[in-house]
């Protein structure tokens, strides 16, 4: 529908709203529209947790999509991020510092993971992850939520490492060259200071016998 728009602007020279407006107008008559329409409410569903989004999703099938709303506003997955004095007081300190223990059976460490997702990135390419604003990395987050990048991300692009021009202190690393594209870093960044963009050349994951 994009490429129908975009050919018709491109043989009458006009690339003015009217013209590019029909890029909505065969959206909301086409298949894909009533598709989704009918999973509108997914992910609202979901906001009460994990039961209440199974019972919601069945109610969702059998109303069409609408369930026990229609269109609730659900705030972006970044403002669900708990800080971290609220964390510990909730779960402890142990549970913050606790770590995993990779049998590469059951659980495999991040790098195992991204070597099987077949990843491959030019490595003298500009970073297709672009940070904002390194200061708030480095300090802000440090000390609001500590630094939970490095947790969200599966395949181990955001590191802190030591700081050797400020001794007792970390910086953040990147690694774009491991990311597997999921945006995980993109959507959950309680800042919203990451930016995803496409990488040069087509690089990314390329899954096999999947």
């Amino acid at each position: 529908m994009a490429a129908e728009t975009i050919f018709e602007a491109l043989e009458k020279d006009d690339f003015g709203v009217g013209v590019l407006k029909r890029m909505q107008d065969r959206f909301e008559s086409s298949w894909a529209r009533d598709e989704l329409f009918q999973v509108r409410n997914f992910h609202a569903g979901f906001d009460g947790g994990l039961f209440m989004g199974m019972f919601h999703t069945g109610l969702q099938m059998i109303t069409g999509g609408r369930g026990f709303f229609d269109n609730k506003p659900v705030e972006p997955d970044s403002k669900h991020m708990m800080q971290l004095k609220d964390y510990i007081a909730r779960k402890g300190e142990e549970n913050f510092r606790r770590t995993l223990k990779f049998d590469n059976e059951y659980l495999f460490d991040k790098l195992t993971d991204v070597y099987r997702s077949g990843t491959k990135h030019e490595e003298d390419q500009p970073p297709h992850l672009v940070i904002a604003d390194y200061d708030i990395c480095n300090n802000r987050c440090t000390e609001e939520y500590g630094n939970p990048c490095q947790y969200f991300c599966p395949a181990q692009v955001y590191e802190m490492i030591e700081d050797e021009s400020h001794p007792g202190r970390k910086k953040l690393q990147l690694t774009p060259s491991n990311c597997v594209h999921c945006k995980t870093c993109d959507i959950a960044d309680p800042y919203q200071i990451i930016n995803w963009v496409v990488p040069e050349g087509g690089g990314g994951p390329n899954y096999t016998n999947c």
